[in-house]
């Protein structure tokens, strides 16, 4: 029986990523050879004895002298003399021996503790290879576990893997790619009902006992044939174990991104997942409902099954370009902090995105809403991009906010479409729009230039309490229902060249700015091109600069004017 050999330590540890810290450097007193402190010592010696000696034989030779009887040392005082300069010297002697002394315990000192930091930086560095052998044991284990034909080792595996990234922060980003890896994987859904298994019908003569023994007893076994279809029974049910199993890894996605309602992490929240990636996936009933959700990509993806993402905060980026929508889905209350990306993508239901905010650019271009769309609500602070966009429900944008320029160039509406309340900040492009259904603008603010030219209005038309306070053109407009702008407000610069109006236009109580040298009964008024029929009659002082004229079919301009001229 041969033991497999255990693999390179490069290929033992992929995903240990740490440095291993730097032993403790000796320092520059446990640098020195042990031979300047004995050179020390015996310097110290002989700097010692050679201060005795010369003073010695000063004393000699002071003892000497005779000039001077009375300066002379005696013999008493000349022995004294000699016994403190020996003790002097003997003195610094064993100072510097106590000294060395000294230095010989601090270094042994040191060197005991460099020698015991030594080995627990060995001791810690053997525990941090054990551990991420441990964990890249666990890790290859259980990602193993996830290519089984058997569902519950999957679950066991996802399980596993969660185990292993709440005890190791530095493993969840790795362990929450894996989970969106598993996700992106094909999938063929289960279908809605399980095939109902065949009955088995035994002959008259009772269930037969093909196991006994004797060649004719064994007539009723067949060999399998290789070529045979697998039981559709077993196919159903892998199906839906595989859909327990998606399920589960959601789940663990989802709860890993939870937050507080007041926006706080809950305990199990995972900051280290830096993204999530699940371009072309496929999601059943996918909810991550009040998750703060870093970049995500679900590019291509498919939402089967309702999809929610109420309250959701994206931190980043989140792209859903070309993704499939095939139940309602809800971003209600969402906050997009990035750009949000939903080009070309399909909701096939209906879809609501009331009071989400969208601090970057949303983007919706050439998207399909096949049912109602609700914007109510919301807030678009970078530019809204609707370009193309197919709207065959109802589409409710009323009490929406566009802080920038807002894009609905060429865009179908099959139903209604309601813009009541709406603020636009900036620009507005309707140009080649379609409104098949009802188009309500009524008490919409244009601030910026508007543009509705090459519309077309099918059904009834309302800016009733509408103000344009920019450049408003209609050019080329076509309003085939009954159109109203009772109440509205326009500036001077308002263009309606060459639109076309199937039925009433009516404009009762609608107002203009004009300047204060245009005289009040100049008619129409001029710097715009307006609706035939329609005639300013009367001013109003509006402030220094402006006035205000009323806007009135011709019908009731002759009934109250006199002077046209």
């Amino acid at each position: 029986m041969t033991t497999a050999e255990p693999a390179p330590p490069s290929r033992r540890r992929p995903t240990l990523d740490k440095p291993r810290p730097a032993s403790p450097q000796p320092g520059p007193d446990e640098q020195l050879p042990w031979a300047v402190p004995v050179l020390g010592l015996v310097a110290l010696v002989i700097i010692a004895g050679g201060a005795l000696w010369a003073t010695l034989d000063w004393l000699e030779r002071i003892a000497a002298v005779k000039v001077d009887p009375s300066t002379a040392i005696n013999g008493k005082d000349y022995v004294t003399a000699k016994l403190d300069a020996v003790k002097i010297a003997l003195s610094v002697v064993a100072g510097g021996g106590a000294l060395f002394a000294l230095y010989l315990a601090v270094r042994r000192q040191r060197t005991a503790e460099r020698d015991l930091r030594a080995r627990l930086d060995a001791q810690t560095h053997t525990e941090d290879d054990a551990r991420a052998r441990r964990v890249t044991e666990l890790f290859t284990k259980a990602a193993d576990q996830l290519g089984s034909d058997k569902a519950p080792v999957r679950l066991a595996a996802l399980y596993a893997l969660e185990r292993l990234g709440q005890d190791n922060r530095d493993q969840r980003a790795t362990i929450a790619s894996l989970w969106c890896a598993y996700l992106r994987m094909p999938y063929a859904p289960a279908p809605a009902a399980l095939t109902p298994q065949p009955a088995v019908t035994h002959p008259a003569g009772g269930v037969p006992r093909p196991l006994l023994r004797g060649p004719r007893r064994r007539a009723g076994i067949h060999r399998p044939d290789p070529s045979a279809q697998p039981d559709p029974m077993a196919v159903d049910v892998e199906a839906l174990l595989e859909r327990d199993v998606r399920l589960s890894v959601q789940r663990l996605l989802a709860k890993h991104l939870l937050t507080r309602p007041d926006g706080q992490h809950v305990l199990d929240y995972w900051p280290e997942i830096p993204g999530l990636d699940l371009t072309e996936a496929t999601l059943i009933n996918f909810d991550l409902s009040h998750c703060s959700v870093p970049s995500i990509s679900m590019d291509g993806a498919t939402f089967t099954g309702t999809t929610l993402f109420a309250g959701t905060t994206f931190t980043h980026n989140a792209s859903f370009v070309g993704a499939t929508f095939t139940r309602g889905a809800l971003f209600a209350d969402a906050t997009f902090t990035r750009d949000a990306t939903f080009t070309g993508a399909t909701f096939a239901h209906d879809t609501s995105f009331g009071s989400a905010t969208f601090a970057r650019d949303a983007l919706f271009g050439s998207a399909t809403f096949a049912q109602d769309a609700l914007f109510g609500g919301a807030t678009f602070a970078g530019s809204a991009r609707f370009s193309r966009v197919t709207f065959t429900g109802g589409a409710e944008f009323s009490t929406a906010t566009f802080t920038r320029t807002a894009w609905f160039s060429h865009t179908t509406f099959a139903r209604d479409a309601r813009f009541s309340g709406a603020i636009f900040t900036g620009d507005v492009e309707f140009g080649g729009a379609m409104f098949t259904g009802v188009a309500a603008f009524a008490g919409a603010t244009f601030t910026g230039t508007t543009r509705f030219s090459r519309v077309t209005f099918t059904r009834v038309t309302s800016f009733i309490g509408a103000t344009f306070s920019g450049t408003t053109w209609f050019a080329k407009a076509t309003f085939t229902g009954d159109t109203t702008f009772a109440s509205a407000t326009f500036a001077i610069d308002t263009w309606f060249n060459h639109a076309v109006f199937a039925s009433t236009a009516r404009c009762l109580s609608a107002r203009v700015r004009l300047p204060m040298e245009r005289p009040p009964q100049q008619l129409p008024p001029q710097g715009g091109a307006w609706p035939q029929g329609w005639a300013c009659v009367a001013a109003e002082p509006a402030d220094e600069d402006a006035q205000w004229g009323w806007l009135l079919p011709v019908p009731v301009v002759l009934s109250q004017v006199t002077d046209l001229s």
